[in-house]
């Protein structure tokens, strides 16, 4: 299992409760899954989480991130690889490996399962339901059908600017934005780790005020880079791009035509603007339901009903939806919506 280091720390700034909870959900529930959009920092949390409980308590613990996994058939092999260590002898069968760790005490942390999210569902269930010592944290994207959810948020923008501005520092920037101007930068940010990871390390070849322009620009936010990361979150592009292979044809549509919003919008608004013959109303609403599980838009407060468009995912569906040729139809749409009660 990976161990602690100082950006594990950093990213686990606003985490707190977070922790908590996790840690209160996975003494009722064996199985425990996180989910949250790319970025927000799941990877961070479970791996903190599974480091607090490991102490003197697991006869076995593992660790399997599922990222380059992409058939299904050999998940079980990856957990037993993970719990039990090599078995290129042969791959074991869910039954194999369920009588192979018994009533083990074991903790299983899987990660990067947004892709296997129905797969992993099954399998994890009925592995925890037949090894009574079994505990096992999963985390994706996606939400999986488990008792055990929690939905990690986005950081607040006080805890961004914290992040960011130590992050800046172990980047070695010599001069740290002062708070407010942090501030004024993560508002783009959408509360995500990754994102203001990204944007602190800018700092090492650009001014303040030429990342506060980067970063609130939808032709450069998205390309941004910082050494270090994995593939798929080098850029906030590559880690979009992760969520929009996940979605439904209908549901990428959406996301594009949704981006003409400049604020909140419901599903009414979105069947009024963006609906036609080639995303009906009840196919659109289906793939609204999808943007919401996939955390592409998030509820405002308490209106349940209300959702915004997070920037950097409004930079991706506005270049998508050019991409289709439907840019100006949707402005011109969406301009008129807005117009409507003026």
């Amino acid at each position: 299992m990976p161990g602690a280091s100082g950006q594990e720390a950093i990213d686990l700034i606003g985490r707190d409760t977070a922790l908590t909870e996790t840690g209160r959900l996975l003494r009722t529930e064996r199985l425990v899954t996180v989910s949250g959009p790319g970025g927000v920092g799941k990877t961070a949390l479970v791996t903190e989480l599974a480091r607090r409980m490991r102490p003197g308590r697991w006869e076995a613990v593992g660790w399997a991130d599922l990222a380059r996994l992409r058939d299904a058939k050999l998940l079980a092999d990856r957990l037993a690889t993970a719990l039990l260590g090599d078995t290129s002898a042969g791959r074991p069968h869910l039954q194999a490996l369920a009588e192979a760790l018994g009533d083990t005490r074991a903790l299983l942390v899987v990660d990067t399962c947004e892709h296997l999210a129905e797969a992993c569902a099954e399998t994890l269930t009925e592995l925890v339901g037949r090894c009574p010592g079994l505990h096992v944290l999963a985390a994706g994207r996606t939400p999986m059908t488990t008792y055990g959810h929690y939905p990690l948020r986005s950081l607040t923008l006080d805890e961004t600017a914290r992040l960011f501005e130590l992050s800046a520092r172990q980047w070695g920037v010599a001069e740290v934005p002062a708070t407010e101007t942090a501030r004024r930068i993560c508002a783009f940010l959408d509360g995500l780790p990754l994102a203001a990871r990204i944007a602190a390390g800018q700092l090492t070849h650009h001014s303040a005020e030429e990342v506060l322009s980067l970063v609130s620009r939808t032709e450069t936010v998205l390309d941004l880079a910082a050494p270090g990361l994995p593939a798929r979150q080098r850029t906030l592009r590559d880690s979009l791009l992760r969520t929009h292979w996940l979605c439904t044809r209908e549901e990428r549509r959406l996301w594009a035509r949704c981006a003409v919003f400049p604020g909140a919008f419901g599903l009414p608004d979105a069947t009024e603007v963006c609906a036609d013959e080639r995303l009906p109303a009840d196919v659109l609403a289906t793939a609204f339901r999808g943007l919401d599980r996939h955390a592409l838009i998030r509820p405002q407060g308490q209106q349940a009903a209300t959702y915004r468009m997070p920037w950097s995912t409004r930079a991706h569906g506005r270049q998508w939806l050019n991409r289709l040729g439907e840019e100006p139809e949707f402005l011109r749409r969406c301009l008129a919506w807005l117009l409507r009660d003026t």
